[in-house]
């Protein structure tokens, strides 16, 4: 049976991470439905239209201007100067495209072989689109880009639309007002406005602002019960090669990333940038060629000149607004609270708190999940070059009852199962995901009986009160040199009432 995936609309100034983002999105291509890739504008880089300047098109805008990297003193943002300019830090137009037209089409056939969902370098070049690429924040026309937005919107598909702002949020917002400006002095706009904000959800924008100004300035108002998400945990900054988690820095550092992505795995991941690799960003000032050095400085205090070593991770700043789409049998995308690969999701300006974690007492703990999308990584990369019975393919995990209604103090049984296409053997493990359960009770040594078994149980704590629920989560992993993990969630919602006896 074919599952219904999650869809999505990518809009990128093509940032060298934003380059990154995409190139690491292809092994992904199969678990989404991708209806577009718009290239946009933003406060770092806008192509010009070779009439107007920054300041005649947007006057509320954020670039730092010249002054970021060439007094670079960490120039605090907007920079007066920068009124004047006609472009900035162009980007490369026809990368996107040359992408798939090259090194996608010739990983393409390959990638055919473990999974036949892949799009075809043909079906990506017809929705790759120009949006409003001339400044940032620009907002004053049509383009086929926000066409595309638009008619997406308004299109019959009944699925959530996930915009996925990489740049500036302008080309977006001008789908958001031509959509207004056409309906809303008519007797439709009610209509119209409630199927806006029921289908979009923004991601890679933090209460209101992304690359620009311009949701802020002209979308906001006119649509304030759009939904904007956020993740509990962000992924591949610049500084993952020495900042991340421990138990996966390797995997951002360049022996890791040399042999399991860089070499060997074709045209399509030898693209992949890293710190020191030769590649050359048309349009970028010197210190902004991260390709020819190792040196990261922007300037600021509270970032200090940072050097790498050759072929350490560069940057995926904005692989996070699709990361918690794949479905790898986590359940964030039906309540955000019960968590993705990114942990839970929450509308911007409404963080929770980070969830107790009931066996250590610790508040604030790592992404338990990053380690596990980094090993698949390196599984998907083999299937850019190798054939099907040569690579690692995800295992297949279910629970028999997902959703379990339970009293105070009772025992819940618990029944998972999983198989693996390649005859793998299996390691399972069940555990309690406190950060996505809501327990008002005190207990702190949550657990399940036997975590190791497939079928198993679990005690709801005696002082669990109705409207509580509990997050279990069976966690499966292949047994092979490269690993990949699925997982299955089972919520256990508390009832009125006393618990009934195991049977």
């Amino acid at each position: 049976m074919n599952k219904i995936k999650p869809r999505a609309i990518i809009t990128t100034d093509l940032e060298c991470d934003d380059m990154n983002s995409l190139i690491h999105l292809c092994l992904y291509l199969n678990e989404i439905d991708i209806d577009g890739i718009v290239y946009t504008a933003s406060q770092f880089h806008f192509n010009g239209d070779g009439i107007h300047t920054l300041g005649e098109v947007n006057t509320n805008y954020r670039c730092q201007g010249e002054a970021a990297y060439k007094t670079h003193i960490g120039y605090p943002h907007p920079d007066p100067e920068a009124k004047s300019l006609k472009s900035y830090r162009p980007f490369e137009a026809g990368w996107i495209e040359s992408l798939w037209k090259k090194e996608y089409a010739l990983a393409y056939p390959y990638l055919l072989k473990h999974n036949p969902d892949y799009p075809s370098p043909e079906r990506l070049l017809s929705i790759t689109k120009y949006g409003n690429i001339a400044f940032e924040g620009d907002v004053r026309e049509d383009t086929e880009g926000s066409n595309l937005i638009k008619e997406a919107i308004l299109d019959k598909d009944e699925r959530i639309l996930y915009l996925l702002s990489w740049g500036g949020v302008n080309t977006i917002v001008r789908a958001l007002l031509s959509i207004a400006d056409e309906y809303k002095s008519t007797d439709q706009w009610e209509k119209i406005y409630k199927l806006v904000c029921r289908k979009v959800r923004i991601l890679g924008v933090f209460d209101g602002v992304g690359q620009d100004n311009s949701y802020e300035d002209h979308a906001k108002a006119l649509y304030p019960d759009i939904k904007i998400l956020n993740t509990d945990f962000m992924y591949g900054s610049f500084m993952a090669s020495i900042s991340e988690q421990g138990d996966c820095i390797e995997t951002f550092r360049s022996e890791w990333l040399k042999k399991n992505i860089k070499y060997g795995h074709g045209d399509l991941m030898s693209k992949y940038g890293l710190f020191g690799d030769g590649t050359y960003f048309e349009g970028e000032p010197e210190i902004f060629q991260y390709g020819t050095q190792l040196s990261l400085n922007w300037g600021f205090d509270a970032i200090p000149n940072v050097i790498f070593n050759p072929y350490d991770f560069l940057g995926e700043g904005d692989s996070g607004t699709y990361v918690l789409l794949f479905d790898v049998g986590l359940r964030g995308l039906e309540n955000g609270n019960y968590g993705t690969l990114l942990g839970r999701v929450f509308e911007s300006g409404n963080r929770p708190q980070k969830g107790y974690n009931y066996f250590t007492g610790d508040v604030g703990n790592p992404n338990r999940f990053l380690r596990a999308y980094q090993e698949e990584w390196a599984a998907r990369a083999d299937w850019c070059v190798k054939p099907f019975e040569e690579c690692n393919h995800p295992p297949i995990v279910s629970v028999k009852k997902g959703d379990i209604t339970a009293a105070a103090g009772e025992v819940v049984l618990l029944e998972g199962n999983a198989s693996d296409p390649d005859g793998d053997s299996l390691k399972s493990c069940w555990f309690v995901y406190h950060q996505g359960s809501n327990y008002s009770g005190i207990a702190t040594d949550l657990r399940v009986w036997e975590p190791m078994h497939f079928c198993t149980r679990f005690t709801v704590p005696k002082d669990a009160k109705p409207g509580d629920y509990f997050n279990l989560i069976l966690e499966v992993q292949d047994d092979a040199k490269k690993p990949i993990t699925r997982y299955a969630q089972v919520i256990i919602n508390v009832k009125e009432g006393e618990a009934e006896k195991m049977k």
